[in-house]
């Protein structure tokens, strides 16, 4: 049974996680569906591809009934699975969005992170509830949610485990806008076609964010540098500002 449908609007990808039985809870085989489909529409060399859920969830967390028998090499193994495809998403050349329509807890806050984008409906409750559990975040949010929200919140909200709702998650950075539910996914998509067709240029951007993020600042202007010259040697740099000087719209080839 496949729990994840993917859908193409113009040169937007849009993937719907689709697990309604389980409120879009997170198992290994949903997790590789979603790495697979992700793949698949990498290779269409889209603008954007928007991530969301069935109904009223965005992912609930991750699936319990298969997790409540693990042995520590099984929970360390399962943890690895979902980290290496969160760090593909955040990692990958084009740009991601989640739509966040509801519930995005545990693992499915995690996913949400992975994306470079975050918008919500006013239903959207987010929350990383693992410790309530006796575990913890087990696909980045230690090392992300930190990055976004500021060291002092990601503690607070790990460590007790709080349950935030949309309009929270807007006021301290978690999303960058909150919309009627019905608004969602058209918001979502205008977002997406606001993004620049320079697909090298975008994910030179992305590289250079991600990777400097952490480097002593010496380093991160020597990487930054590094990756803006290399794009010199790109037609798109030319063809960019050619057109820019030319009053025209720029022909993005992606070479």
């Amino acid at each position: 049974m496949s729990y994840v449908k993917w859908d193409l609007s113009g040169d937007i990808g849009i993937l719907i996680i689709n697990r309604p039985e389980k409120k879009n809870a997170l198992s290994w085989e949903l997790r590789e569906e979603i790495f697979q489909t992700i793949k698949k529409l990498e290779e269409k060399e889209l603008k954007a591809i928007i991530i969301t859920g069935v109904n009223d969830v965005f992912v609930s967390g991750a699936d319990l009934s298969k997790m409540k028998d693990y042995t520590e090499e099984e929970a360390r193994e399962a943890s690895l699975h979902g980290s290496r495809i969160f760090s593909y998403i955040e990692d990958m050349k084009i740009p991601t969005i989640a739509a966040i329509n509801g519930w995005a807890l545990g693992g499915g806050l995690e996913l949400a992170l992975s994306c470079d984008i975050r918008i919500c409906s006013e239903n959207a409750r987010f929350g990383q509830p693992e410790v309530r559990l006796g575990i913890i975040p087990g696909y980045g949010a230690t090392f992300r949610l930190p990055r976004i929200v500021g060291m002092g919140r990601a503690k607070e909200l790990i460590i007790t485990g709080r349950i935030i709702d949309a309009n929270e998650a807007k006021e301290i950075g978690l999303v960058s806008k909150v919309v009627k539910k019905e608004e969602l996914m058209d918001e979502a998509k205008r977002i997406a076609k606001g993004i620049s067709p320079a697909r090298i240029a975008i994910g030179y951007a992305k590289d250079a964010i991600n990777k400097s993020f952490d480097m002593e600042k010496e380093d991160a202007i020597k990487y930054i540098s590094f990756l803006y010259g290399r794009l010199y040697n790109t037609e798109d740099a030319k063809e960019g500002i050619t057109a820019y000087l030319e009053k025209r719209r720029p022909r993005f080839k992606g070479k």
